[in-house]
């Protein structure tokens, strides 16, 4: 599981760069601004859920540069499927 030092500083889709951030007292998990290209990660979660956090703010990365709408209960379903999968077969 990685630590909060082995994430990416930015993260590519296309031509677009999100810039990845850990803030420790923001009000929430995490959160993804598509207008500042930001995706900015609670610190000091463990780090199942820092991981977590990082896959579902992917995936608004995806659903704000493909685009394609996904409702937010979907992106917390593929959330869990995908950190599952992931932590099963390569962590």
């Amino acid at each position: 599981m990685p630590k909060q030092h082995h994430y990416p500083f930015k993260i590519y889709f296309g031509s677009e760069c999100y810039k990845v951030k850990f803030k420790k007292n923001l009000d929430c998990y995490g959160k993804t601004n598509s207008s500042t290209k930001t995706i900015t990660i609670k610190s000091g979660m463990s780090k199942r859920e820092t991981f977590a956090t990082f896959i579902h703010e992917l995936l608004h990365v995806i659903e704000f540069e493909a685009p394609i709408k996904i409702k937010h209960k979907t992106i917390y379903k593929l959330e869990r499927a995908i950190t599952e999968l992931i932590l099963d077969n390569f962590l």
